[in-house]
């Protein structure tokens, strides 16, 4: 038993290693409006309304009921502001209109996806972010991170901000051009547009360019009251597949929020923008883990290495 206990632990070592070397930019990404893989929003909605994990994280955000003028409106925050993952599996393909999927693999393939969402303090008033006196844009980068900062993500205590994973100075490069993206562009002048990765950061990022989002009514879901802006999915598989859905959940999604007010002429008055690290916990058996640093896998993984360090494999 120990013996077969002791290969069963080398079968996860592999499984680990290969999944550290995964990355996301094997995605196909959209958003909830614009589904991945052509699928229809509807459907979409309705397998992301039982995710089988999710997180929150608090961001700095601003009160956005404030009219163009001269108010300076990102000088004092509004608690209550959070970003959110949700991260469902055995999303169906059946009425997938992507070229790429096959009649039948639309019958037999799913896909593991990922929604990020922008939450509102519970006393806001949706009526408050319109393009008259405000553009508050979600910059993701679809491809993650590198390797080596997704691997260590796994274990750190991540409370949104990247502090625990990137240097001050990627960080702060990323917020400065975020500002500098916008800075100039009236409210008539284009949306969200993407955003290249500083010099100071591209060892830490699996891709080079931020695509950008516009927070407006248009992804406001009314029922669970937050604009759903980005949607990723893995590569269509068999159902159940937990290699997919561990690679999903692994993805560390950086994310620039950029709050941009204008003057009652038009022109932009104040903005400011702020890096978050966006990551699903990890999940057991389909569910979310009571401990994300500790689920059940990890400890038979625990209870595997303790067994080879007091000696007991090598003693059969």
């Amino acid at each position: 038993m120990v013996r077969n206990l002791f290969n069963f632990g080398l079968g996860l070592f592999q499984v680990s290693m290969a999944l550290a070397s995964s990355s996301a930019q094997y995605l196909t990404t959209g958003s909830p409006s614009n589904p991945p893989f052509g699928l229809p929003p509807s459907d979409f909605a309705l397998a992301m309304a039982d995710p089988v994990s999710n997180a929150s994280f608090p961001t700095t955000g601003y009160n956005t009921s404030i009219p163009a003028g001269p108010a300076d409106a990102t000088g004092n925050e509004v608690p209550g502001w959070y970003l959110s993952i949700s991260v469902a599996a055995n999303v169906p393909l059946t009425n997938a209109s992507d070229s790429s999927i096959s009649a039948k693999d639309k019958k037999s393939k799913f896909t593991e996806a990922a929604v990020l969402s922008l939450v509102p303090p519970s006393t806001y008033q949706q009526k408050g972010l319109d393009a008259e006196s405000w553009r508050v844009c979600a910059i993701v980068f679809p491809g993650g991170l590198s390797g080596e900062k997704t691997e260590a993500a796994q274990t750190a205590r991540l409370d949104g901000t990247c502090a625990a994973l990137l240097l001050s100075e990627c960080i702060q490069g990323l917020q400065i051009n975020s500002v500098a993206n916008t800075t100039g562009k009236g409210k008539g002048e284009g949306a969200c547009g993407s955003l290249a990765v500083p010099d100071a950061c591209l060892e830490y990022f699996g891709g080079t360019i931020g695509v950008g989002y516009e927070i407006d009514s248009s992804n406001f879901d009314q029922i669970h009251r937050r604009y759903s802006f980005f949607a990723g999915a893995s590569a269509p598989a068999g159902k159940d597949n937990a290699t997919a859905l561990v690679a999903m959940e692994r993805v560390v999604w950086p994310v620039v929020l950029t709050w941009t007010h204008f003057s009652s002429s038009g022109e932009v008055h104040d903005s400011a923008g702020w890096l978050y690290c966006v990551k699903a916990p990890n999940t057991t058996n389909g569910r979310t883990a009571t401990n994300a640093g500790m689920g059940k896998g990890k400890s038979m993984w625990a209870l595997i290495v303790a067994l080879v360090l007091t000696g007991v494999v090598t003693a059969i």
